[in-house]
């Protein structure tokens, strides 16, 4: 396959130049409707909810010089084609909701993946679904259950969430204990390849939606690539028989030990029919209650919420016994203790962004609410109480004025991490800062880098990943920080990998810096 050449001269020009020709002859092939060089919409496309656009005093760091939406997996081709010619970076972008990797590239491209949104295939006797890499994951989920039937596809944010983006992150998904990241509900992928602009289908090894050991399976590789090495424009993943029942409970516990065991314990019969487990530290839950105007009790230091999913009668044999774990480890819930609803059914981040808005100026004086850092490390659960032991004091530094004097005045600790479900044996700690935008100035950029630092230190010491999920490091910290977790070696096939993919480094180049 033919790859791509940069224009004779090209690298001598200024890259904004560069991006307003390929803006022009980019409306040209596919059309002016599709491409917006505007100042509004391209402020819009800067950043995502994440925390990197803090560590920046100019926001236009991140305005793109045009943002391209595509309608066919064509337009997708022509944009990456045009974009290798005249070495413009380019950074797809779904929903956005993701705290890193979709982040624009200063008068580079932003591809907005969100007006490709059909349902190509719907294959009830086969279990599969085909869409459009931009159908938000709402609309995905509606298509699936209106026909009587459950995806395993599930995030916080699946309003705006797509579902390209889904694979592109490899994310997180409600049932992850049973079910596991978005990857593994994938069958096949279209991606434009970034060398040639051309698309190609990828399934397990073969085209067909399935395992095979005809070719190897490089199908993964695009999994949490989070555009790097090429465009998902095309998804299928198999979908599920909607089940009987799903029953929620939740109990209290006097002191996170406890809580932790029951937990590690609820959790071992995922693959039974307890399909998610969580865990909430009172340090969150107070907080949150009172926004709520609900005074939260002293003694439920710790809370444990389960699912259970299946048919009615094995729902109903695994809810009591979700109770008896929970109960064996000290559980216990009265009935004058207030209903926790603000925190259930995996939305618990629209109420972090609310409380953001809430304890901020914007209430009385409009404009920033505060913003949402969350950290999200990965840790062995046998770990998880003396890490918390650790971390808790740290968490602590951020307010206390005393060892970072900025920070305190800017941020604030809304959740020190609720573990939920990672690979067996394994849990992720979502946990949330909320920062004051407009007090978070160079002193406090400084402090939090130094801070992340020690908290990284903290995780690597547990035998932990530093992120699980979000995949927010600081940019200037990211090659030093990327190389510590996975080793020289790794790093080096990876670059590897990119340099084949995309020889020019036009693909999102902050991902693999």
């Amino acid at each position: 396959m033919k790859r791509i050449k940069p224009r004779p001269g090209v690298r001598e020009r200024p890259l904004a130049e560069r991006a307003a020709q390929l803006a022009d002859e980019l409306a040209e092939a596919i059309g002016e409707d599709k491409v917006s060089t505007d100042l509004p919409t391209r402020l819009v496309h800067r950043f995502t909810h994440g925390p990197e656009a803090l560590l920046h005093a100019d926001l236009n760091d991140f305005l793109p010089a045009l943002v391209v939406h595509p309608r066919s997996t064509e337009d997708v081709e022509e944009a990456l084609r045009l974009a290798n010619e005249l070495l413009v970076p380019v950074v797809p972008q779904g929903g956005r909701t993701g705290t890193f990797g979709a982040e624009a590239v200063k008068n580079g491209m932003a591809l907005d993946m969100c007006s490709m949104t059909e349902v190509l295939e719907f294959d009830e006797a086969r279990h599969i679904i085909t869409a459009e890499a931009g159908i938000r994951i709402i609309d995905f989920l509606a298509y699936i259950e209106e026909r009587g039937y459950m995806s395993p596809e599930f995030p916080t944010m699946n309003r705006v969430s797509t579902l390209g983006a889904r694979v592109a992150v490899h994310g997180y998904n409600k049932f992850f204990d049973a079910w596991g990241p978005s990857g593994h509900y994938v069958r096949a992928l279209e991606v434009v390849l970034p060398f040639n602009a051309k698309a190609v289908w990828l399934g397990d090894g073969s085209k067909v939606p399935h395992k095979s050991q005809v070719g190897l399976c490089v199908m993964p590789l695009f999994f949490g690539s989070k555009g790097a090495l090429g465009v998902i424009t095309k998804v299928t993943e198999f979908f599920i028989d909607r089940p009987e029942e799903i029953r929620t409970g939740i109990m209290a516990f006097e002191d996170m030990e406890s809580a932790l065991r029951a937990y590690v314990e609820l959790r071992k019969r995922a693959k039974m029919g307890i399909w998610r487990v969580k865990s909430y530290n009172r340090w969150f839950v107070a907080q949150a209650a009172s926004a709520f105007n609900i005074d939260w009790p002293e003694e439920a230091e710790q809370l444990v919420e389960f699912h259970v999913v299946g048919d009615k009668d094995v729902a109903e044999l695994l809810e009591r016994k979700a109770y008896e774990i929970c109960k064996r480890f000290g559980g216990f819930w009265r009935p004058d203790m207030p209903e926790p609803t603000f925190l259930r059914m995996h939305g618990r981040m629209e109420v972090h962004m609310g409380l953001g808005a809430i304890w901020s100026e914007r209430m009385k004086r409009g404009g920033l609410a505060n913003k949402l850092v969350p950290f999200d490390p990965a840790l062995p659960d046998d770990l998880l109480a003396p890490f918390f032991k650790e971390f808790f004091p740290l968490l602590r530094e951020i307010e206390d004025g005393e060892h970072y004097p900025a920070l305190a005045t800017c941020v604030k600790v809304l959740s020190p991490g609720a573990p939920v479900p990672a690979y067996y044996g394994w849990s992720k700690l979502a946990g949330r800062l909320l920062v004051n935008w407009k007090r978070f100035d160079g002193e406090a950029r400084s402090e939090f880098k130094d801070w992340f630092r020690r908290f990284a230190e903290l995780v690597w010491r547990y035998g932990g990943t530093l992120t699980m999920t979000h995949g927010f490091i600081p940019r200037e910290l990211r090659r030093e920080f990327v190389i510590r977790e996975v080793g020289e070696g790794a790093y080096e096939l990876m670059k590897m990998v990119k340099g084949l993919l995309d020889p020019n480094n036009i693909m999102n180049p902050y991902v693999l810096p």
